[in-house]
């Protein structure tokens, strides 16, 4: 009987984890549907309830942008193309969608080049990323210790070991460093998209502080850092302000 128990449970655990899907694909087929007839808030509440649930996917986050722009709300459609384009870089249509959707823009910033430190920390990132970085680098200072704790113990030493030793200990240090500043200065830092009409960039998290410069819905900016309910945000040109979080999607 508890074999047969069990045999049950499993089958309904089965079957509960199988509809799932199922009934995601049926919510996104349903918020497609009333994307296509016009009905842009059922569709928007079918698609959020898709993300919700976990299902973020390129196809998802492109019929949410495509939604938003068909209700005059740039900022949620650049920002949800934009969540489209880092899953599916190369797809056409998400492009030109984004494209589109950028040319609406109020803003004209020209783009700062990136200083070379930041490209070549992006190139390291890349190659290797901060968690290998961190424990390639540990491994090389327990190489290091573990070389001169012999050398002290057994009195051997001879230049190959030295060598490996400063080797060691100079790769420790590079990996950990590397590991360390891309920890607290990511190469590629947070984005957000402007989501108010109009936002001003202020010199302190205050509403009191000076007025840096304005920006409009829609711009792209790196978020630097966060302070409560503010943001410390770059616009392309490289201008810094801050301003209320609420006023931003992540991307």
């Amino acid at each position: 009987m508890k074999r047969i128990a069990l045999f049950l449970l499993c089958a309904v655990l089965a079957i509960g984890s199988a509809a799932q899907p199922a009934e995601i694909v049926q919510t996104f087929d349903r918020g497609t549907s009333a994307l296509l007839d016009g009905r842009f808030s059922e569709a928007l509440d079918a698609f959020h309830s898709v993300e919700t649930a976990g299902w973020g996917s390129g196809a998802l986050f492109y019929n949410m942008g495509m939604t938003y722009y068909r209700m005059d709300r740039l900022g949620e459609a650049i920002q949800y193309l934009e969540k489209a384009r880092k899953l599916e870089a190369d797809d056409p249509r998400i492009q030109h969608s984004l494209s589109v959707a950028e040319r609406r823009r109020t803003d004209r910033f020209s783009q700062l080049p990136d200083p070379f430190w930041r490209t070549a920390q992006s190139w390291m990132t890349g190659v290797i990323p901060i968690r290998w970085a961190f424990g390639l680098g540990m491994l090389a200072w327990l190489g290091f210790g573990g070389l001169w704790t012999w050398q002290l113990t057994t009195g051997i030493r001879t230049p190959w070991i030295r060598r490996i030793r400063q080797a060691s200990l100079l790769m420790g240090c590079l990996l950990l460093v590397h590991a360390l500043a891309s920890s607290i200065s990511p190469a590629e830092p947070p984005r957000s998209v402007i989501l108010d009409p109009v936002v001003t960039l202020r010199e302190q998290a205050t509403e009191q502080a000076n007025d840096v410069l304005t920006v409009h819905e829609g711009l792209v900016v790196d978020v630097r850092s966060e302070a409560g309910e503010w943001a410390l945000v770059e616009v392309p040109n490289g201008t810094r302000g801050w301003i209320p979080s609420r006023s931003l999607g992540t991307i």
